[in-house]
Formats: C-alpha cells, structure tokens, sequence
C-alpha cells in the first residue's frame, strides 16, 4: 500500500485530502507544517508527499529542497493557491503542481500518476466477447500504461491465465457464451493466487454479485469505462 504525507497548514483543507485519498485505498499521515513533516521522515518511509508551500515556521519550498538532498525517490506534488507556473519557479524539478482552484478530481489524478510510476504496473487480463467492448477497455488500460491481454472467450482465458505469471488483475465477462464465465472464475480463483478479479456484466452489480459472490469488484458495463478505470487502479495501486 503506498503511504502519502500531507503538509498543509490548513485544517479544512488537510482534512479534505486526506479523507479523499484514504477512501482511495491509500495509507495516510498529514501534518500542518514542514518541522513535523521532517520530524515523521526521519522515523517513516513515504512514497508520495503533498507539500504545501506557506507553511508556518518553515516554507516548503525548504522542507522541499531536504527532501531532495537524502530522499529523490519521494514523488512530491507541489500544492499551493498559487498559479501552477510560479509553483514551479519557487520549486524546480517536484514531480508535479497542483493549483488548489483547479479542484480535488485534479489532484487525485495528479496522485494516481504518481502511483503508477512508483508501483510495478500488472498485466491485465480481459476475457470478453464483444470485439468491440474488449478493445475499448484494452486501449483505455494501455494508455494509462498498463500490459493487457485479449480472450474472446473463457478457454482462452484460462489458457492465458496459465501461461501469464505477471496477470495482477482479471476483467471477467459473467456473460460468456454457455455460461463458461462462472467456470473461468473458479478456475482463476481456485488456484489460491492474489489476483485480483472484476466481474463484468451488463446486469446490475447486485445481480453479478448474486450469481458470482466474493468477487473483488464488479462492474455494470452501463457505467462507463471510466467507472472500471477508477476500479482497476483502486485494487491495483491500494492492494484493496
């Protein structure tokens, strides 16, 4: 699970963040200024930090530069009511701005790209009929980055789960042709891997969640393919 420290010296705002990012999957610390954020890197490890610039007793742009010297692997977000340029002029070379007017969706963005250059990106596994459906979802995937795999059907499937040993994530069709979807996902989840599997359907997730229980997620293909995006990188970057 990646761990994220916020440094922001207003309340409402840390709150925010961190209730966001928490329900996201992600583990959590925020502190309201740069001594405390110093004081928690000297004990802990972090993977992404949120860095407020006016911060009391220290700026950032200080705490910035520490973190710099002993620790470039941190992926610091510059967050700031200044314009993203003036961000970057008062600190060069972060991995990201973020101006705080352009909202919270923006910023959760910003963090899942950090995530995905920190954790291995997994080999997704996409086992579905439709021509058209399956490419989709391989295109979006592989634009984010992430390896996929194609089977138009379920013996395909399993052939490939098979042969795969770098599949993290199944994007299952409950539909598939003889009712072989349910048999692919006990074939999947039978084998006492960690992968993980979304059910996907065009019937309604508790109807998918009836006919097939226990699985990680499941997906109602009337939602869109941005809904399923926001699901894989929830299991794939949080572990949960």
């Amino acid at each position: 699970m990646l761990r994220i420290l916020i440094v922001e010296d207003e309340d409402k705002i840390r709150k925010l963040h961190a209730e966001l990012l928490e329900s996201e999957g992600y583990q959590v610390v925020s502190v309201p200024d740069a001594v405390e954020a110093s004081e928690i890197l000297l004990r802990k490890h972090f993977d992404i930090i949120l860095l407020d610039i006016n911060l009391p007793r220290v700026y950032g742009s200080i705490l910035f530069d520490l973190i710099r010297a002993f620790s470039k692997s941190i992926k610091v977000i510059v967050t700031s009511v200044y314009p993203v340029e003036e961000q970057r002029r008062i600190m060069k070379d972060a991995f990201d701005y973020y101006d705080k007017a352009q909202g919270v969706d923006v910023l959760l963005e910003k963090v899942k790209k950090a995530a995905r250059g920190i954790l291995p990106l997994s080999t997704i596994l996409i086992v579905e009929d439709e021509f058209k459906i399956r490419r989709l979802f391989s295109g979006q995937l592989e634009d984010l980055g992430y390896r996929t795999l194609e089977a138009e059907d379920g013996e395909l499937g399993l052939e490939l789960f098979a042969k795969e040993p770098d599949i993290g994530l199944v994007i299952l069709d409950i539909a598939l042709p003889g009712r072989i979807g349910m048999k692919v996902y006990e074939g999947i989840k039978g084998r006492n891997t960690p992968v993980k599997v979304i059910v996907s359907s065009v019937f309604p997730a508790e109807d998918q969640r009836s006919l097939i229980p226990g699985a990680d997620e499941y997906f109602d293909k009337a939602e869109g393919v941005d809904i399923l995006i926001e699901k894989v990188e929830r299991l794939l970057n949080s572990g949960k």
